[in-house]
């Protein structure tokens, strides 16, 4: 920030549709993939990745000065800078297919944000004449991206909160709203003697049992077709990963109705990852997440009281929040009789 110019800070904010538009054509481009093995001269990564020289240049240079790549000029080699990582397909803090998704999914429907701040109605749904998951169903190429997208999130920004999660005891977990099944087969490769099943829409879980047996996991772990806002499986283990901000609290408390409903003990047990917004170690993230729900869906990032409230009028007494070294917090809940 630069306290002697304010309208260059603001320049920047203002600028930063620009930006976010420069970071998904690299992404798209797989620029990134490209300097793993180290700098390259810029004529040679534009012929690599179908670019033109001369715009991947100023590209480049606009996100050289984010940090994302390095631009020796008098060499013209170009190579990553500090998070240039972050836009490697597979690597471990990988979000090239977040940014894809987004640019297929929330650039246009950011655009009739004012509208939201008029109606309430949010963007997704004006930009799309519906709301975004069932968009979303409509165009399965996004789905894929989509999918990929949560995969990037769970494994670059999740990862810390999975370490947190404990499921220890537990006989039988459905994962709600699972989609690909990434998340409880890692949890599953931890606890080798886990159960459980992954569930989601059938156009959603469709890809789990591939992930399922390439984790090695699918002996144990299944995948189920089904509408959670309908009915769960049995269990005494639910798993709800960045789920429930989703949607808004009517509807978030008939997800925890139908596990009250479905579980098998008077105990049973509902894990949480999501964002607590005054008790998570990085507040910005969960607030700009809580940005993306008010344009995307009806849901909301929630504090402490506003995440005890929720779980008591589904039937549960929220237990325990632990914070993460990133930005997810775990809440533990436990079934009301």
């Amino acid at each position: 920030m630069n306290a002697a110019f304010p309208a260059v800070d603001m320049l920047r904010l203002l600028g930063g549709f620009q930006l976010s538009q420069a970071l998904f054509v690299v992404a798209r481009a797989g620029v990134a993939d490209q300097l793993v093995a180290g700098p390259r001269p810029l004529t040679e990564l534009a012929a690599a990745v179908g670019l033109r020289p001369e715009p991947l240049a100023r590209i480049l240079h606009v996100l050289a000065a984010e940090e994302v790549f390095t631009v020796d000029a008098e060499r013209a080699l170009v190579g990553l800078g500090r998070l240039g990582p972050t836009l490697v397909s597979g690597g471990p803090e990988s979000l090239r297919n977040i940014a894809l998704a987004w640019e297929q999914t929330h650039y246009r429907a950011f655009g009739e944000l004012w509208g939201t701040a008029l109606t309430g109605v949010p963007a997704a749904d004006l930009a799309y004449g519906k709301p975004f998951f069932d968009h979303l169903g409509e165009h399965p190429a996004q789905v894929a991206t989509f999918t990929a997208a949560m995969t990037d999130f769970a494994r670059a920004i999740r990862h810390h909160a999975l370490d947190a999660v404990e499921l220890a005891g537990a006989q039988f977990v459905v994962d709600i709203g699972g989609a690909d099944g990434a998340v409880l087969a890692e949890l599953a490769r931890r606890e080798p003697g886990l159960r459980g099943t992954v569930l989601d829409l059938p156009h959603v879980v469709a890809a789990a049992p591939e992930v399922l047996r390439a984790a090695g996991v699918a002996d144990r772990i299944t995948a189920t077709a089904g509408d959670f806002f309908a009915a769960l499986p049995p269990a005494d283990c639910y798993l709800a990963c960045f789920i429930l901000h989703d949607w808004s609290d009517e509807r978030a408390t008939r997800i925890l109705d139908r596990v009250h409903r479905a579980a098998t003990a008077p105990d049973t047990r509902l894990v949480v990852v999501d964002t607590v917004l005054d008790g998570g170690t990085v507040p910005e993230v969960a607030t700009l997440l809580d940005l993306t729900m008010l344009g995307m869906l009806t849901g909301r990032e929630r504090t402490a009281a506003a995440w005890r409230a929720l779980f008591t009028a589904g039937g549960f007494e929220l237990t325990e929040i632990r914070p993460t070294p990133g930005p997810m917090c775990v809440l533990e809940a436990r079934r009301v009789p």
